[in-house]
């Protein structure tokens, strides 16, 4: 069972160019039934260089073929979500993908029938029409219910953010395979099709849950620059950068990981994961950027267990904690934190009944989607305390 501990783990993790034109193609999904088109996106190139869109092509896939979802909404606002769903980046994480025809749907969590890590295809019930949350057009508490969308899936193991064609070997045999780590080329050619049929919207959203809250901090200056005249919040769902150290190293090799050099300057692939959301903060002043995570979040806590091999159930929190402090000295970036281990909200019923911070959720959304004031630092009364009793 070390790979579902494995699976827990990655669960968790995770200047605009002028576009050349190209073609896309849509074809009819149940998602359709609920105002979504589903677009099958071809080949584009930008600024001399072909980008295809792709999955994963891992080893037992049965397509590497990669679409996503956009919804006109009636009001004006944008919301930009990129989807989660684990992690890989050494022959071992790699060697495991979450395939469409598994018996167990992957959730993130440790699922006894999942047998894989990171989901490395498009899978079954992927589409937003069957998630609730953020996506969730019917529900006026959801800020952003009547708001156009766009909905990037994840099938590349690279948080999004990776442009790169990796050489991994079975761990138990050596026998070699490769692995298209293209999710920052994927949102090339999605946000070509965005700037000739998405308009400026007055609200901009650029969010993700799990491997997809890294996904929306890697794209969100290029988002912010296509639609420099909007009003943009960033909001990241549990994924808050906590790594071991070494990992950037094998995240940048792997993936060829993705940030732009405006904002981070020249070594930018080198930036902590941790400082990301900070240094974007720095950046974009006047927009708004703001982090949700549970206290004691399961799947985020298993990977820096892993990653550290430390027995401290409290580690993660710990460290998470004093990260997200040092953050709150930026006055344009909030927080919310929950209490319990839950994992992720955007996606889920949660998104509808969290108040444990001492507000609700949704409330607190709202305010940071408003023009008025930012809304406090959410903590719920409990998060103080340690875990007393560490699972086994």
């Amino acid at each position: 069972m070390q790979f579902l501990r494995y699976g827990m783990m990655a669960a968790a993790f995770l200047a605009m160019p002028s576009f050349a034109v190209a073609q896309e193609s849509t074809s009819a999904s149940p998602d359709e039934a609920n105002g979504w088109v589903k677009i099958v996106p071809e080949p584009v190139t930008i600024d001399g260089r072909l980008f295809t869109p792709t999955c994963s092509a891992a080893p037992g896939t049965s397509t590497s073929t990669f679409s996503y979802f956009y919804r006109k909404g009636a009001g004006d606002g944008l919301a930009v979500f990129f989807n989660g769903g684990g992690a890989c980046w050494n022959d071992f994480t790699c060697s495991k993908p979450r395939l469409a025809g598994d018996k167990a749907s992957f959730s993130g969590k440790d699922d006894e029938d999942a047998s894989g890590v990171y989901k490395s295809e498009l899978l079954p019930g992927d589409g937003p029409a069957k998630m609730t949350g953020l996506l969730d057009r019917d529900n006026p508490q959801n800020p952003v219910h009547d708001w156009s969308m766009i909905f990037v899936p994840y099938c590349t193991g690279d948080v999004h953010s990776g442009s790169n064609t990796a050489q991994y070997k079975f761990p138990d045999t050596g026998k070699p395979f490769t692995i298209e780590h293209r999710g920052w080329d994927n949102m090339q050619v999605i946000m070509h099709w965005m700037q000739s049929n998405v308009p400026q919207p007055k609200h901009l959203l650029v969010a993700g849950s799990s491997a997809g809250a890294y996904g929306a901090a890697t794209h969100f200056t290029s988002l912010r620059e296509m639609y420099p005249d909007s009003r943009a919040v960033f909001l990241g769902d549990s994924g808050q950068g906590v790594t071991a150290p070494g990992f950037e190293e094998a995240r940048n090799k792997n993936w060829n990981y993705q940030l732009p050099t405006a904002v981070f300057g020249p070594g930018a692939r080198n930036t902590p994961d941790t400082e990301v959301v900070a240094k974007l903060a720095a950046y974009f002043p006047k927009d708004r950027f703001a982090q949700f995570t549970s206290i004691h979040d399961a799947t985020q806590t298993a990977f820096y267990e892993q990653m550290t091999k430390s027995p401290d159930c409290n580690a993660w929190t710990n460290k998470m904690s004093s990260e997200l402090a040092a953050r709150q000295a930026s006055p344009n970036f909030r927080s919310y934190v929950a209490e319990g281990k839950t994992h992720t909200i955007l996606r889920a019923p949660l998104f509808f009944s969290e108040q444990s911070g001492g507000m609700a959720f949704t409330a607190w959304l709202a305010a940071l989607l408003n023009d008025g004031e930012l809304p406090g630092k959410a903590l719920c009364p409990t998060c103080q305390a340690p875990q007393t009793l560490c699972p086994q």
